[in-house]
């Protein structure tokens, strides 16, 4: 069995799986959106709209989550951390890697499908330090109150 990749654009993969006389193609999308909570904006969440969510993560391999907190201690560094994350647009249930944490969107519960120190991302949404709970499809990116710290989340397809 041989493969081989084809980089299109630099956002698009075409792999040729070689099986005896016949190749197998499949796409590997190569697609990443990220979304910043400024420190100016802690205790409140940035909107990640469950379209991108599905749409990056609602396959069958899921995506990657990478948070990072920049700046918590003032000398410019990141500590980050990378998870693992699957959505079912269907049923609305999502488990990521990250301290195997699962959950189900819009039940009024707000639940962190990912916290690294003070950078949160959940499916609840937050104003002004108040939990306003799990009310929508949305998900939101939070930089709370342990640092006083941007947070990055790229999602990667």
């Amino acid at each position: 069995m041989k493969s081989k990749s084809l980089a299109l654009a630099g956002t698009l993969a075409i792999t040729l799986l070689t099986v005896g006389q016949s190749a197998l193609a499949y796409e590997i999308a190569n697609e990443r959106q990220t979304y910043t909570a400024w420190s100016s904006q802690r205790g409140t969440t940035v909107n990640i709209p469950e379209q991108t969510v599905y749409d990056l993560c609602g396959d069958w391999d899921g995506c990657t989550l990478r948070m990072g907190m920049y700046n918590w201690d003032g000398t410019g560094r990141t500590a980050s951390r990378d998870s693992l994350f699957y959505y079912n647009r269907s049923s609305k249930t999502w488990r990521a890697e990250y301290g195997d944490a699962a959950g189900t969107n819009n039940n009024n519960a707000t639940e962190h499908v990912m916290n690294v120190w003070a950078c949160y991302f959940t499916d609840g949404e937050y104003i002004n330090w108040f939990n306003r709970g799990d009310f929508d499809l949305n998900f939101g990116l939070l930089s709370w109150n342990q640092y006083n710290a941007t947070c990055k989340l790229t999602i990667i397809d």
